[in-house]
């Protein structure tokens, strides 16, 4: 028990010191913040973006006019994809500049007699140009569905009138393509980026501990911490405590400053609160070991560095949820990678604490396991 209390004296030493250094809590606090509102800002503006596209009608004809009529009158029904219609005899060409110019990101041509529909595309959006393509087999599959009814009822010695002509027009296709809902969110660009960048400055966060007991016992400080009654398994315990703390406290603001000024939604409350604390653990562990292995502070700053990108890297910190199957099977291996996943499941709302017991399991595991690796290397520098 007085081991217990002299560990939680160092650990508000320890603390306080940290808390007066600027740069403690720049890696604790405005690093991660402003990296995830950074990374949700360029990624959500890319997925909210407009796209343009150029309609050109060189053919005249009613079913062509009413083509054009329906895609630019379906702009009231949708956000995101914009058509304009390009009158006039040099429509074609005024659809080739604008989309030259970035005026528009791609243009429907519909030929003379409609015997092709063309597309304009910029190299530069392609997003917009495979839009553009989809749009143009919708319309060129339609014509074919005429065409097909009338050379049918031809066949049959029916006389294609009118009628048969406008039903063949307004019958769907025999397959459609569509999504089945299952139900949660769209993942949210500041939940994922704000956890993504709050786990990667854990590591820079909670691996002060070791760190800093190499540089004390450079700088006879640590000597003088041993001469205390306090044993070097509580000094330690202090230091790790203290840091926790530390990255624990990024992290919540992160959550909430992502959560109450940007909207993101991070899930359950208590499944979000207890991921977070796995993780830190898990990282704790992680970043104890590594320093461990170094012999100086420089050491295990660049050890720390080259740990906390690579896993970051394996994990997909700065990919997004949608791995390639590569990542994916090596981001098992990483605290990264199931805490990523666990907040991705969070945020969708599609799993709750039941849902990531295994992933909480998992990092607890990885924590003290090589936590307790790490602190054994570490009590060995600590005692002369």
């Amino acid at each position: 028990m007085r081991q217990l209390r002299l560990a939680l004296v160092v650990a508000g030493a320890d603390l306080r010191r940290r808390l007066r250094n600027r740069s403690a809590v720049v890696v604790a606090f405005v690093g991660p913040l402003s990296l995830g509102v950074v990374f949700s800002v360029l990624v959500g503006g890319a997925g909210s973006s407009t796209f343009e596209i150029g309609v050109v009608d060189l053919d005249g004809s009613p079913a062509a006019t009413d083509v054009v009529a329906s895609l630019v009158a379906a702009n009231a029904e949708q956000d995101q994809l914009r058509f304009v219609a390009l009158d006039g005899d040099d429509g074609e060409s005024e659809a080739r500049r604008q989309v030259t110019d970035g005026d528009l990101g791609a243009a429907i041509v519909l030929a003379e007699g409609l015997r092709q529909v063309g597309v304009l595309r910029d190299p530069e959006q392609p997003v917009s140009g495979q839009v553009a393509q989809s749009v143009a087999q919708s319309i060129a599959s339609g014509y074919e569905r005429v065409g097909l009814s009338v050379a049918t009822a031809a066949t049959l010695g029916v006389t294609p009138d009118d009628a048969v002509v406008a039903a063949a027009g307004e019958a769907p296709p025999a397959l459609t393509l569509g999504d089945l809902p299952v139900g949660g969110r769209e993942l949210s660009p500041g939940a994922f980026y704000g956890a993504s960048m709050a786990v990667l400055f854990l590591f820079f966060t909670v691996g002060f501990a070791a760190r800093s007991v190499l540089t004390e016992r450079q700088s006879g400080t640590l000597a003088r911490q041993l001469a205390t009654p306090a044993t070097p398994g509580a000094i330690l315990a202090g230091k790790t405590l203290s840091v926790a703390v530390l990255g624990f406290a990024g992290f919540v603001t992160v959550w909430l400053v992502t959560s109450l000024l940007f909207g993101a939604p991070w899930g359950d409350p208590v499944a979000v609160v207890a991921l977070m604390a796995a993780t830190v653990l898990a990282v704790a562990g992680v970043a104890t070991f590594v320093a461990s292995l170094a012999r100086s502070e420089r050491q295990a700053d660049a050890a720390t560095t080259v740990t906390a990108f690579v896993l970051a890297l394996l994990g997909g910190n700065f990919v997004g949820p949608n791995l390639p199957p590569l990542l994916r099977r090596l981001s098992v291996f990483t605290p990264n990678g199931w805490a990523l996943r666990s907040f991705t499941a969070l945020n969708t709302d599609a799993a709750g604490l039941r849902e990531i017991l295994t992933a909480l399991a998992v990092l607890v595991a990885m924590g003290l396991a090589f936590g307790a690796v790490g602190v054994v290397r570490v009590r060995r520098v600590m005692l002369p």
